[in-house]
């Protein structure tokens, strides 16, 4: 009791109290003053429990977020649920990396279960059907190497940490997952276009060839471009690009690890190509990182090309395999040819590929005395890329007949081992792998040369020999 409190009104006391003092306001004072401590108590409780309950979903485990989230699209995943917040992010990205690298498996698994199939297929229709779904098939791997080969090194991968970036392209997984659900419930509805029209297409697999143009270039200029030391941390890309070319022959000279370090020197052939850089006037200035990203573009359109190409006449000579008496003849892959050109700084780059039908409509190659064309003997360049071929031309023909069209790339490697090439990456041991760490084996220069050399570009006194460097600008 405060003995130093007056009374205001003596009439206002418990009647117990001594006289002179005033308790019963104290009282009340007291009283509300607990009673409005426990009411805001009981507001900020009622305003956490509601916080709370608006976002419940923040609470749960990561394994049933997972769940949840396999509900969604791969698209949704991409380009709404990863920008939520950081564990969105972070689930709805690992998401993302796993739907993309099963992909490959299950495509592979697929196309070994039809390639069974054919064994056991007698009736014609039946074989032109599986044929065409094995087709579809080997058009969708050869598209997701490429990817592979652009995005690896930047998202979730088994061999060292990577940077922070996923497979964001959730809509090419989606239409993966459509054309695999499709081969397995109603497949007639993707061999049909090509059973009625001989190298159509379905809606999935054209879009997907669409997409991975599309997105290469963007993930190129938007995740690597920016990066600083982007031309170091690329490493060997351009031997992933060059190594997912199926029809390109390719010739190891040597392949070796040095301590942490890789060395290797490679040569690609490419038949039916071209390649030319010829010098212009210098224009507008280009940094380093955007010409980097111009020559990867650049490749992976010849490898893409390429592979389309080639694979049409392989597929081609597998159904005339499979189908000797075939009520109609099969009909042949069209002259094709692809072309592209572009310039930056002081070099415009001219570069192509053509299949057989369009080379041999374009050239004319003369026939040999057993009459067998130009394509039934063995092409020693094809078979060795170091052999140097002899140069003539005929001068009875006004376009100079050309003894072979192609480009060789010899590519020489000098890189820390974690950034060497995929390829070379999957023979390493787990014992091996176990020990790289990328922290530690990213320390060193990166230097890779190439040399192009395009010999059919002597007939038209264009520049035979383009080199290029990576490494010594960065």
């Amino acid at each position: 009791m405060d003995q130093f409190e007056e009374i205001n009104n003596e009439s206002d006391h418990e009647p117990d109290s001594p006289k002179g003092y005033y308790t019963r306001a104290k009282r009340r004072k007291l009283c509300e003053k607990y009673q409005d401590a426990e009411d805001s108590f009981s507001n900020l409780c009622a305003k956490s429990d509601r916080r709370k309950r608006k976002n419940l979903i923040m609470f749960v485990p990561t394994e049933v977020l997972q769940r949840i989230f396999e509900y969604i699209s791969y698209h949704e995943l991409s380009s709404t649920l990863r920008l939520v917040n950081r564990r969105f992010k972070t689930v709805a990205e690992d998401l993302l990396n796993f739907g993309f690298k099963r992909i490959e498996k299950r495509l592979k698994s697929l196309m070994g279960t039809t390639d069974l199939a054919l064994g056991y297929t007698q009736d014609d229709m039946e074989i032109k059907c599986i044929s065409k779904l094995l087709c579809l098939l080997e058009i969708l791997i050869s598209q997701c190497s490429v990817i592979v080969s652009t995005i690896w090194r930047y998202v979730y991968n088994g061999f060292y940490k990577t940077r922070n970036t996923c497979m964001y392209g959730g809509l090419i997984i989606d239409i993966f997952d459509i054309f695999m659900w499709k081969f397995l419930h109603c497949p007639n509805q993707l061999y049909a276009p090509a059973v009625i029209k001989d190298y159509s297409l379905p809606l999935e697999v054209s879009r997907i060839v669409q997409l991975t143009k599309a997105f290469c270039i963007h993930f190129d200029k938007t995740n690597e471009e920016v990066m600083s030391s982007c031309c170091i941390l690329s490493g060997c890309k351009i031997a992933d690009i060059l190594d997912s070319a199926k029809f390109a022959n390719k010739h190891v000279h040597y392949e070796k690890r040095v301590s942490n370090f890789f060395l290797a020197k490679f040569s690609y052939y490419f038949k039916n190509s071209w390649f030319v850089a010829m010098p212009i006037p210098s224009g507008k200035a280009m940094d380093w990182p955007q010409q980097q990203r111009m020559m990867h573009m650049r490749l992976r359109r010849i490898v893409l090309a390429h592979n389309d190409m080639y694979l049409q006449q392989e597929q081609y000579k597998r159904e005339v395999s499979l189908r000797p008496n075939a009520p109609t003849a099969i009909k042949k892959p069209g002259n094709n040819v692809y072309t592209g050109y572009g310039d930056v700084e002081d070099k415009f780059f001219y570069y192509g590929v053509m299949n057989d039908g369009a080379f041999r409509s374009k050239f004319h190659p003369p026939e040999d005395v057993d009459g067998r064309d130009e394509e039934d003997e063995p092409n020693e360049m094809l078979n060795n890329p170091a052999v140097e071929p002899d140069l003539f031309n005929f001068d009875d023909d006004v376009l100079f007949r050309l003894p072979y069209l192609g480009f060789k790339v010899d590519l020489s490697i000098r890189c820390p081992l974690a950034y060497a090439p995929l390829s070379y990456l999957r023979t390493l041991g787990e014992d091996e792998l176990g020990k790289m760490n990328g922290r530690a084996l990213v320390k060193g220069e990166s230097q890779l040369h190439m040399d192009f050399e395009c010999f059919g570009a002597h007939y038209a006194r264009l520049p035979v020999r383009y080199q290029y460097e990576v490494g010594r600008r960065c």
